[in-house]
């Protein structure tokens, strides 16, 4: 039998800054995030064979493991994840006197400010407490998957990434300093309405050595339109959500021009590896067919 989950990757459309504790410490921060029809999956099975062995499609690479924790390969990129939630249930699969195949593969390329790790810690724990016949709360299992990250694996990020990949859909976090997270599932017929079309696309020319993160001044700015952006989301104000979200991402612009007919464009996260455009629907065609190839049509979930 196998065992599998996909878990959807997400967009931050307004606000962040939870990765960044130098200013949630103080300041406390909002954002608004929701996930799209692009998945990363992971698949396991028992095998009669005594091993574990691992396969990750998106490094094309494979690995066996004959006992857990396994603690030296957690270090390579292409296993720390899938190891990190392994090693969490050691005890237990070591216990079950047989071998397993874990395989995972994803719909984007590491890395791509999409919430991919996110998406892809959140597939494995998942597969893994369905193959394990345990069942956890959401609270466990958020909590757990930031822990891991964060403290196992060291991966620099916020609490805003799992939110939509466990729940799906739209959501607007808010969270003032010393206190517990704020969570709203927004209505996501919203953005499907707003008379946007959303697309995804690499960017050029992007250096990946020091990431030049924000400063406070522009992540008080995107708390101020996060907050707003929620309040015209709740009250159907697609106008005002429009021209907030405009403004968030000319703050938050990367190095490339945005091309011709697109409302408005950032990159995505600290990599800028990928970007996110908005082009208005009544501009949606000439977009296509100004920008040629390589850009993916966002579907929200």
């Amino acid at each position: 039998m196998i065992f599998k989950t996909s878990i959807p990757y997400r967009i931050g459309l307004i606000g962040g800054g939870t990765d960044l504790p130098f200013f949630t410490n103080e300041h406390g921060t909002e954002i608004i995030n929701a996930s799209f029809n692009a998945f990363s999956h992971c698949e396991i099975q028992k095998i009669q064979s005594p091993h574990i062995f691992i396969e990750t499609q998106d490094y094309k690479t494979h690995a066996q493991i004959d006992k857990l924790p396994e603690l030296a390969l957690i270090a390579k990129d292409e296993f720390r994840i899938c190891l990190a939630v392994l090693n969490h249930f050691a005890d237990q699969i070591m216990n079950l006197k047989s071998g397993i195949h874990i395989k995972s593969y994803s719909e984007f390329a590491p890395q791509t400010g999409l919430g991919g790790s996110s998406a892809h810690l959140i597939s494995v724990l998942k597969t893994c407490l369905e193959f394990l016949n345990q069942s956890w709360d959401d609270e466990k299992i958020l909590d757990t998957a930031h822990s891991l990250e964060r403290n196992t694996l060291s991966i620099f990020g916020g609490f805003q990434d799992f939110y939509p990949c466990l729940h799906q859909g739209a959501h607007h976090l808010s969270k003032k300093p010393d206190a517990e997270i704020i969570h709203h599932k927004l209505d996501s017929s919203f953005l499907r309405n707003l008379d946007l079309a959303f697309f995804v696309s690499e960017t050029t020319g992007v250096s990946l050595g020091e990431m030049e993160l924000p400063d406070a001044s522009s992540l008080q700015l995107q708390k101020k339109y996060a907050r707003e952006a929620a309040l015209a989301w709740k009250s159907g104000d697609g106008k005002t959500f429009k021209q907030t979200l405009k403004s968030s991402w000319n703050v938050k612009q990367g190095s490339d021009q945005a091309p011709k007919h697109v409302f408005a464009m950032k990159s995505c996260g600290l990599s800028k590896k990928m970007n996110v455009l908005a082009v208005e629907n009544s501009n949606e065609k000439i977009f296509l067919e100004t920008i040629g190839r390589g850009v993916r049509k966002v579907e929200w979930t």
